[in-house]
């Protein structure tokens, strides 16, 4: 949403002062043009940007200047407010404080701006979790905030012996930053070598808080970091493409890689993929019959013969 992004990129200049282009694409992930788009429209919203010329350059605001968010329009504004999730909030201890500082920030609002964003926090909320509430516990949540906090090294042991291998481990990480992803919590940490790694919190088996400090990379940014993890985890992810034919109401069940076509009535043509013929064949069957598959040929020997096993069983 580029009202969001607006103001990521105003607090950005505001607590980082002066920056490129190419850096500010980096930190909110989109193209350099789209980035000189959106600095073009904060000053002519008001807001007191100008460029600084020559090799040593960038993009900066005046000295002193605070936003208000005035330079905002009140449906922008209100867009801000409507995207807390409350489950990692309560994982991290900042339930409280967070409506604290929200309730803050909205007085600071225009009279009439701040009706709109408080009429929105009452009536909207995206809530990222699933109605299943069982999640993973954060055991080193804390200890892991802590270490970053203060900059200190943590000595962690990882994976289970029956993860690809022995557990690793006891070795020690420079935390630079934590990442809730839907209900999971990771840590992204340099090691001894300088090579940035990411750790599942729920895979950590030992984690020890030593005295030894670090100092945090200079140039490192957590927002392109992730960004860039999660492309070459895509790109790296095993693929297994299918095409099935599905009712309806099964459709939301897949996520379609081409456009839906449709068949006779109440039936789709979906192209989808999945990781493994193995997984593509449980998701046919959990559909009970609203799922038929197309292609490729060897996946329907897979789901014939499960059936069968399922009807003699039964």
């Amino acid at each position: 949403m580029r009202a969001e992004r607006l103001l990521r990129l105003l607090l950005h200049l505001q607590t980082r002062g002066q920056s490129t282009v190419a850096q500010l694409s980096a930190a909110l992930d989109v193209s350099p043009r789209t980035i000189q788009r959106d600095l073009d429209a904060l000053s002519l919203a008001g807001v007191p940007v100008y460029s600084i010329r020559g090799r040593a350059g960038g993009w900066t605001l005046l000295p002193d200047y605070r936003s208000r968010l005035t330079g905002l329009t009140p449906s922008e504004v209100m867009s801000v407010f409507v995207g807390a999730t409350a489950h990692v909030l309560a994982d991290l201890g900042l339930d409280a404080s967070s409506e604290l500082a929200v309730t803050k920030l909205i007085a600071s609002l225009p009279e009439g701006t701040r009706r709109e964003a408080e009429y929105a926090r009452q009536r909207l909320l995206i809530d990222h979790a699933g109605w299943d509430d069982r999640r993973e516990t954060p055991r080193w949540l804390d200890l892991c905030r802590q270490a970053l906090w203060e900059e200190r090294r943590l000595e962690i042991t990882y994976g289970e012996p029956t993860d690809d291998g022995p557990r690793r481990g006891p070795f020690a990480v420079s935390p630079l930053g934590l990442v809730a992803k839907a209900r999971t919590w990771y840590l992204v940490a340099a090691r001894t070598d300088g090579r940035l790694r990411t750790y599942r919190l729920s895979r950590l088996t030992s984690a020890e808080l030593t005295t030894d400090v670090f100092t945090r990379p200079a140039d490192f940014d957590l927002a392109a970091y992730w960004a860039q993890s999660q492309r070459e985890f895509q790109a790296l992810r095993p693929s297994y493409p299918i095409v099935l034919k599905v009712r309806d109401h099964a459709v939301r069940r897949f996520r379609p890689t081409a456009p839906m076509l449709p068949a006779e009535d109440n039936w789709w043509i979906i192209h989808t993929d999945l990781e493994n013929p193995h997984e593509a064949r449980a998701a046919v069957l959990a559909q009970a019959g609203a799922a038929q598959v197309i292609a490729p040929p060897e996946l329907i020997t897979l789901v014939r013969n499960a059936a069968r096993e399922i009807a003699n069983t039964h």
